[in-house]
C-alpha cells in the first residue's frame, strides 16, 4: 500500500499519475490517494481518495478505483490502465473520462499543466535512470580493468 501526497517531492509523479485520471473524470483529487498493489501477476491495482466535483466544489465525494498496471518493460509498473473510479457510498455512480471540452477552464488548464508536469518528471526520471546505469557500467569496466592489470 502506498499513500501518496500532493507535495511528497518522492512520490510526487505517482500523486500526479492518479491526480490526472482523477480530473480527466471530472473530479479534484484531495492531496492524498492511497494506492494498493500491484502485488502478483494480475497486475490488479486499487485504491481510495476523497474528490470534489469540477462542476460542484462544494460536493465531495469518497472515491474508489481500480486499474491494472501495464507492462513493465515497456513503462513502470505503476502506469495504470484500464482505470475505474466510482462512489464509494453508491457503487452504481461511475465516473466516465469525459471529454475536455466538458471541463470547466480551471479544470481544463489544471489537466494541460499536470501533463505537461507528469511528462517532465518522466523525463528526468528515465535521465536520472540513464546516468545511474552508465555509471554503474563505468565502475565495473573501471574495477575490470584495475583487476586485470
Amino acid at each position: 500500500m502506498a499513500e501518496l501526497y500532493k507535495h511528497d517531492e518522492d512520490e510526487r509523479e505517482s500523486w500526479l499519475t492518479w491526480a490526472i485520471e482523477f480530473m480527466r473524470r471530472g473530479l479534484w483529487p484531495d492531496e492524498e490517494i492511497t494506492v494498493h498493489g500491484p502485488h502478483d501477476s494480475s497486475h490488479a491495482m486499487w485504491g481510495s481518495a476523497e474528490a470534489e466535483l469540477d462542476c460542484n466544489r462544494n460536493c465531495r465525494i469518497n472515491c474508489c478505483f481500480s486499474g491494472f498496471a501495464t507492462a513493465r518493460f515497456r513503462y513502470s509498473k505503476y502506469r495504470p490502465q484500464r482505470i475505474r473510479i466510482w462512489n464509494e457510498n453508491d457503487e452504481n455512480e461511475h465516473f466516465p473520462i469525459l471529454r475536455t471540452s466538458e471541463l470547466t477552464p480551471r479544470a481544463r488548464k489544471w489537466l494541460s499543466a499536470a501533463e505537461r508536469t507528469l511528462k517532465k518528471l518522466r523525463k528526468e526520471g528515465r535521465d536520472l535512470a540513464r546516468a545511474r546505469r552508465d555509471w554503474l557500467e563505468n565502475e565495473a569496466t573501471q574495477r575490470r580493468s584495475e583487476r586485470d592489470q
